[in-house]
């Protein structure tokens, strides 16, 4: 069998196209992980700066009408007025026509589970400026499952936005007793969810609620 020898001097063009892409390569794997790092730091800014879930819970009902006044039967109880802004994406993008879903039991603690008023139950549309509000009556506290701890006054929300993964989540009240015993409210993402309410002169509370929404 033979053996093929070549020999001799690469020519110097021939060498510097080598040394030109061996540069190149050099480069594309130094940037490669670069590009990773910032792609996770983004994501771990979005998830911090966006509100966190919570239970559904067993109440929810798909079917409440749009109305930004939840308290159809003038049921007793302190007036609350309540709203805020949807944010998305970079959490700073006010979000138009997303869908704001919200419930919430009446002063007693009772939930309006079957009747076709939807008592406390309506679905809001955020305007062009991402905002949104609705009028109901403070919610009222239950005991959790029969048992002898109370649920905190809370409301439930469900928002829906394109481009962005569904939230359902819920907002509770500072002051309440039953906070630090509640299975859900005492968990340390729930701490942003916990607002503090103005009182007017004739005892009304009123309360900002900012939401950020995560992109799908």
């Amino acid at each position: 069998m033979s053996v093929l020898t070549i020999s001799g001097t690469i020519p110097e063009k021939m060498n510097d196209n080598r040394r030109q892409f061996i540069k190149k390569g050099a480069l594309l794997i130094a940037a490669t992980p670069l590009i990773g790092i910032s792609g996770c730091s983004k994501d771990k800014e979005i998830k911090k700066c966006t509100t966190a879930d919570d239970i559904l819970g067993p109440y929810y009902r798909e079917s409440a009408p749009f109305r930004a006044d939840l308290n159809v039967n003038n049921q007793p109880g302190t007036q609350l007025t309540l709203g805020g802004t949807v944010f998305g994406i970079d959490c700073e993008t006010p979000l138009n026509e997303a869908v704001v879903d919200v419930w919430h039991a009446d002063d007693t603690g009772d939930y309006d589970n079957s009747s076709n008023n939807y008592a406390f139950r309506g679905k809001i549309n955020t305007d062009p400026n991402g905002r949104y509000e609705f009028s109901t009556i403070f919610p009222g506290q239950y005991l959790l499952g029969g048992g002898s701890n109370y649920r905190p006054g809370h409301i439930h929300f469900k928002i829906t936005a394109s481009n962005h993964k569904d939230l359902v989540t819920q907002l509770y009240f500072t002051g309440d007793p039953f906070i630090p015993s509640d299975p859900w409210a005492s968990q340390e993402d729930a701490a942003e969810r916990i607002i503090t309410l103005t009182l007017d002169g004739n005892g009304n509370k009123t309360g900002v609620f900012n939401i950020r929404l995560t992109p799908s």
